[in-house]
């Protein structure tokens, strides 16, 4: 179900009814009556659970296949599970799942990563087994069907029996932390899901229609080279879905809305793995200079994840964002190719100054921090100059933007997911620049990084509308191809 941002908490609710229902269903029955109980699950409560349509209620869901005592519950909530791949929380449910200690349970795990090339579950089935290049011929001591499993699921997700391939994406994935996606891509997403998106009408965001466009940049056309430039070359042909993006930043006013709503109602649209007793006020409430009509700043990820959801939005990926940034044509800033200090707010505007050198920079950022009579650090954006071709406002400077993708793997951001083997969910990917930055660390294709609990002054965060990538792939009715999508 496709619906406007508004109508979310009522979606929500709706489902939440759905899940006390079944809660006093399952009060009703014994399962020491195993006829009965097997038929209250099978009859009654997944028809329920199959009902529910929003993300953050299904989590519910989720949690409950991972805890419930009873194992036979937990096998038959994967099927329920499963229909909401690949959404993140879904996912991980299914990799939690394959260490599952009953048989019945972490077979049919397994059989689901299998399914649906569940590259995240690589780590734990490792953990199983060892090295699928070796005991592919040599199996050593299994005692049974497990350790069967547990292969064939491996060579589902690499899709080869190739020793040579499974050698080759092995060391693919110790390396990137993911197996090679194709982003140019085009998925077949059919006319009737596009048309039902395209209809909505979602009040202060822009459209960005689906198709083409061009990541990254070639060497010669990078426009700094002081920082660390490498990963944003070379150019890539991207494709994605059509989106909704906020045109405006998210303002301080706006995310001290959440806040209320989180100290009223707790932390129900949280990312299901931040830290517990987690404080989502923004750390630059306190100070004056940042006004209520200001881009917020003083945010973590956790904060930027919670808010996206508590709006029925979500985090952009990277692919997003730089689209969004440089238009159809590819330009290096969303107003054109040559850097123009009069549209951005950036370390040079502090004092109205020209950053010709590192020593200059870093001199004039360490004298704003402590310089208090400085009335602000961002400014609002009642008369913007910075517009993408797009017409999204403020891509570049005043303050970075938190993305949902990990630095490392370009995938969606798992701040908890870790892995010795890959280093990967350690950083999530920002962009855009803020009042502090240099020029070098502006440009849209700039990959810029950041830990998932660090709450900078000069961080915020600007939200998408997607089609849902569950519903992506239940349209497709298989697999989705183009990893740049999620």
């Amino acid at each position: 179900m496709l619906c406007k941002t508004a109508e979310h908490l009522d979606l929500y609710n709706k489902d939440i009814d759905i899940l006390s229902e079944v809660e006093q269903l399952m009060e009703q029955t014994s399962p020491k009556c195993a006829e009965e109980f097997r038929d209250l699950i099978d009859h009654k409560i997944l028809p329920l659970l199959h009902k529910v349509e929003h993300p953050v209620a299904a989590e519910n869901i989720f949690g409950m296949c991972m805890s419930h005592p009873i194992a036979y519950v937990r096998y038959k909530l994967i099927e329920v599970v499963e229909n909401w791949i690949p959404y993140f929380s879904a996912v991980e449910t299914i990799v939690n799942l394959t260490l599952d200690p009953d048989d019945l349970v972490s077979f049919r795990a397994m059989e689901v990563c299998g399914k649906y090339r569940i590259e995240e579950a690589i780590p734990n089935l490792s953990k199983i087994i060892g090295d699928v290049t070796e005991k592919l011929h040599f199996p050593n001591k299994p005692v049974g069907l497990g350790a069967q499993k547990v292969l064939e699921t491996f060579l589902d997700i690499f899709g080869t029996k190739s020793e040579e391939e499974l050698r080759m994406l092995k060391h693919y994935f110790q390396t990137y932390g993911v197996l090679p996606g194709n982003y140019d891509f085009e998925e077949k997403i059919p006319t009737e899901l596009l048309e039902e998106f395209e209809r909505i009408e979602e009040e202060g965001m822009v459209f960005i229609p689906g198709g083409f466009f061009e990541y990254g940049l070639n060497e010669n056309e990078v426009p700094y080279k002081t920082f660390n430039w490498n990963d944003s070359v070379p150019k890539m042909k991207v494709w994605l879905p059509p989106f909704f993006i906020d045109k405006y930043p998210v303002t301080n006013k706006e995310y001290d809305e959440f806040t209320d709503f989180i100290e009223e109602n707790g932390h129900i649209f949280c990312h299901p793995n931040e830290p517990e007793g987690k404080e989502h006020r923004r750390n630059t409430y306190w100070d004056p200079r940042y006004k209520p009509d200001h881009p917020v700043t003083g945010i973590d990820f956790y904060d930027a994840f919670a808010f996206a959801r508590w709006k029925g939005k979500e985090l952009p990926t990277e692919f997003q964002w730089e689209k969004a940034a440089r238009g159809p044509e590819g330009l290096i800033w969303p107003w054109g190719n040559s850097f123009d200090p009069t549209k951005v707010r950036y370390s040079g505007s502090l004092y109205g100054t020209n950053i010709d050198s590192l020593d200059e920079w870093r001199k004039t950022i360490l004298k704003a921090h402590q310089d208090t009579s400085l009335d602000s650090y961002t400014i609002s954006l009642k008369n913007p100059t910075n517009i993408s071709f797009y017409g999204v406002v403020d891509m570049v400077g005043n303050t970075w933007e938190w993305t949902r993708s990990d630095f490392k793997t370009r995938r969606m951001f798992h701040p908890v997911w870790e892995s010795t083997q890959t280093k990967a969910n350690a950083f999530a990917v920002l962009k855009g620049g803020s009042f502090y930055s240099h020029p070098g660390l502006m440009f849209p294709s700039y990959r810029a990084k950041d830990i998932p609990f660090c709450r900078h002054n000069e961080m915020g965060i600007r939200c998408v509308k997607n089609i849902p990538v569950y519903l992506i792939q239940r349209a497709l009715k298989k697999p989705i191809t183009n990893k740049a999508i999620y």
